[in-house]
C-alpha cells in the first residue's frame, strides 16, 4: 500500500503533465485570407479549430493551439502567400510570422521567397 501512495505522490498525473491549449485571436488578415491561413495552419498541425470573424479592416483568425517556449528541432511549412492571391505576399508572410511569435504559436519564423514573388512561411 505504501508503494502505491509514494508512486501517486511522486508521479505527476496525466492532467498535470498535459500541456494547456489556448484559444486566441492570431491576427487580422485580408478578407478571405484568414480562412486560407487558418486551414493551412491546421493542415500543418500547428493549431486546431480555426474560425474567422469579419471586421472592418479584414477578418480575425481565431485558433486553438499549445503555446511554445522552445523552438522545434525542424522547420514546419505553414503556407505560401501567392503573388496572384495577395497584393503583398512578403508583408503578409512577415505579419503572420510575427503574430505567431507574439502569441507563442511558434518561437521563430522566416519567409522564403520562391521563383515568382511568392513567400512561404516556415516556423520553428
Amino acid at each position: 500500500m505504501l508503494a502505491g501512495i509514494i508512486g501517486s505522490v511522486l508521479l505527476p498525473s496525466a492532467a498535470q503533465a498535459a500541456p494547456c491549449t489556448v484559444t486566441d485571436d492570431l491576427g487580422t488578415y485580408g478578407f478571405g485570407r484568414a480562412a486560407a491561413i487558418g486551414a493551412a495552419g491546421e493542415a500543418a498541425g500547428l493549431w486546431s479549430a480555426p474560425t474567422t470573424h469579419q471586421g472592418v479592416a479584414g477578418e480575425d483568425l481565431v485558433i486553438t493551439y499549445t503555446p511554445r517556449s522552445t523552438a522545434s528541432a525542424t522547420e514546419t511549412m505553414v503556407y505560401t502567400a501567392l503573388y496572384n492571391q495577395v497584393s503583398n505576399p512578403q508583408a503578409e508572410c512577415a505579419r503572420v510570422g510575427a503574430d505567431g511569435v507574439a502569441k507563442q504559436v511558434w518561437v521563430s519564423y522566416r519567409c522564403r521567397t520562391g521563383v515568382a514573388p511568392n513567400y512561404t512561411l516556415l516556423v520553428r
